[in-house]
């Protein structure tokens, strides 16, 4: 369950939208899930989807990062790999922290919607300084953003 909490703090940050990229708005995909599968972000901004990993070291979210195969699709288009898209690790106030981003080229207007599908597999266990997760599907989610 601490693999869960890690997430949820990862992803706790992107719960507001933000415009980490310029013109775009992130959406947690882990915290879309947790919040429904559902969000909204404003009209006229590009679409991120974005997932953040925290563990107590360097070397945890190493072995993280090693161990996961993460994938979007969106619209229900192809499965984009993003298994080597992790940022490299950084300090962070709850530990180390890597993310992964994927701009959609999408700009919702007004009522307009997109869903995607977003996986994160783990090959074997690992540890985040807590408790362990995998291995297989950490998180599978699937989210719908409405441009307000």
């Amino acid at each position: 369950m601490r693999i869960l909490a890690a997430l949820a703090l990862a992803t706790a940050a992107l719960a507001v939208p933000t415009a980490a990229w310029a013109q775009g708005s992130d959406v947690g995909a882990y915290g879309c899930y947790a919040n429904g599968g559902q969000v909204t972000r404003p009209a006229g901004t590009e679409i991120v989807v974005r997932q953040g990993w925290v563990a107590s070291t360097r070397a945890q979210t190493l072995d993280f990062i090693h161990a996961q195969q993460t994938t979007v699709s969106v619209n229900g288009g192809s499965t984009v790999d993003l298994s080597r898209d992790w940022t490299t690790p950084r300090t962070d106030p709850q530990g180390w922290r890597t993310d992964v981003f994927y701009p959609t080229g999408i700009v919702l207007g007004p009522g307009q919607s997109l869903t995607f599908h977003f996986v994160i597999s783990l090959k074997h266990r690992v540890f985040d300084g807590l408790s362990y997760g995998g291995p297989g599907a950490i998180v599978d989610s699937t989210c719908t953003v409405t441009g307000a």
